[in-house]
């Protein structure tokens, strides 16, 4: 899995049909037991990104947040206290199927958003491979990349903060910092 977090971060061409095809089967695999990974231990970095994170950023983010590869949306619970529209948005559909009742829901393919352009305040990926151009595109211009590895440089899908920052088009400033055994870091446009 690193080596196609690396791949599809750094080459547009990295995510081919086939390694689509591959993740969706895995994750469509894994659904059934997801939410067994629901552990306090698990949201410490998330939480720690929202709360300390968006602290330094130039406007605090509200309005919609997307969570990038939700899986059955584990995480909804705490970006639900920070903006006010979470879409969870999954390329499997075995995992969107047990999303929590009342949550938004959209399949997707992180390469290709279903969504306009700068319509997003904030992109949080969570164990979730990041496709720069789209991130770039879809986010606001006062928007923010939250990107969070549950287990730190454990996690299979894991890049550095330093690798998102290099990773995404143009310039963008960030912070970073590790909670619990997980990393995040917040970036947003310079």
């Amino acid at each position: 899995m690193r080596a196609i977090t690396r791949a599809v971060a750094s080459d547009p061409d990295g995510w081919t049909p086939e390694r689509r095809d591959e993740v969706v089967k895995l994750f469509d695999s894994l659904a059934p037991n997801w939410n067994e990974r629901d552990l306090p231990e698990r949201k410490i970095a998330v939480s720690d990104a929202i709360a300390r994170g968006l602290a330094h950023t130039p406007s605090l983010p509200g309005g919609v947040a997307l969570e990038l590869g939700s899986g059955t949306g584990l995480n909804r619970d705490v970006l639900e206290d920070q903006f006010e529209t979470v879409v969870s948005l999954d390329i499997s559909t075995r995992m969107l199927a047990r999303l929590p009742s009342g949550a938004i829901g959209v399949r997707g393919d992180g390469s290709c958003l279903p969504l306009c352009a700068g319509s997003i305040n904030a992109l949080v990926l969570i164990n979730m491979f990041l496709f720069p151009p789209e991130a770039d595109r879809v986010l606001s211009p006062e928007g923010v990349v939250i990107w969070v590895n549950s287990r730190g440089s454990e996690t299979p899908i894991y890049l550095a903060a330093d690798e998102v920052d290099a990773a995404l088009p143009g310039n963008w400033d960030g912070v970073s910092s590790t909670a619990g055994f997980g990393t995040w870091s917040v970036h947003w446009r310079a």
